[in-house]
């Protein structure tokens, strides 16, 4: 091979060299440097809707419904206790968006029913980002503003957040305080539904697992005659064992049938309070 060749093809592979190295320094400056050119998406912060939520002073709440109305700029809130306030003390709320978590502003009751509370969160922006509802616990004659900074710590029992990614948009319209009271009803409808369709799935199993013993103790009762008397004295035991299990299993029957029927009960009621509203 001539000696310009040979000069030609080391040219030619200098330049492949130098060309790699070149795409990947830039593909490592672009990717080490595109933080500073593209902004990070944040984690979801959101409480789950429908599930209950174990407070700081033992009791639990459920979030039923979060929704936002961007043309009024309005949010509402739906949350059920597991019992009602104490009398000795009085619930108060504060939101804060995530952008200025020090900066809380006051939240509208517009309807509390034992359990029951709808709050409204107003000149809420159209992309506010994250924000969280607090849940305060005082007594009646304190003022949340002047509690002291250890105090206001110790009364808030839990914060409920919101992101605009999971919120419900829709429209509020203005309702009335029966207006709040059927949608609590439908609610509990639609739980004590749940729980008897539970119920009622365990039946079925705890029915299957009778059955089940009944044909173990019936074949081990079945062979027992052909066992030495060591053998005898251990299935006798196992046998003893099945009934106990047996027994146990018609005992939490009885019970989910006292259940059931307390669940239909307390259905038949929720519907007549329905209908004494639509009057």
């Amino acid at each position: 091979m001539r000696r310009g060749k040979r000069k030609t093809l080391t040219c030619d592979w200098s330049r492949l060299y130098l060309g790699t190295g070149l795409f990947f320094l830039i593909g490592f400056l672009f990717f080490g440097f595109s933080s500073l050119f593209f902004a990070e998406e944040q984690p979801i912060n959101a409480t789950p809707v429908g599930e209950e939520k174990r407070l700081k002073n033992g009791q639990t709440v459920t979030l039923l419904n979060w929704s936002h109305d961007e043309e009024r700029k309005q949010m509402r809130v739906r949350l059920q206790f597991d019992q009602p306030q104490d009398y000795a003390t009085k619930l108060v709320t504060r939101v804060a968006y995530k952008e200025r978590p020090t900066d809380e502003q006051s939240v509208r009751v517009v309807y509390h029913q034992n359990e029951h509370y709808v709050f409204e969160i107003e000149n809420v922006p159209r992309d506010f980002g994250q924000l969280a509802l607090r849940l305060y616990v005082i007594k009646p004659q304190q003022s949340l503003e002047k509690l002291s900074a250890t105090k206001r710590e110790e009364a808030l029992i839990e914060s409920l957040y919101m992101d605009q990614r999971r919120v419900l948009r829709t429209s509020l319209s203005i309702q009335q305080a029966d207006d709040y009271a059927q949608l609590f009803l439908a609610d509990e409808h639609v739980k004590s539904q749940k729980r008897i369709k539970k119920m009622k799935r365990e039946q079925l199993a705890q029915t299957s697992l009778v059955q089940q013993i009944e044909q173990d103790i019936e074949t081990k009762q079945a062979t027992l005659h052909d066992l030495t008397l060591d053998e005898q004295v251990e299935r006798e035991e196992e046998i003893f064992n099945l009934k106990q299990d047996k027994e146990d299993a018609l005992l939490r029957q009885t019970e989910l049938k006292k259940q059931l029927t307390q669940e239909e009960k307390r259905q038949d009621q929720l519907r007549i309070k329905g209908r004494e509203l639509k009057w």
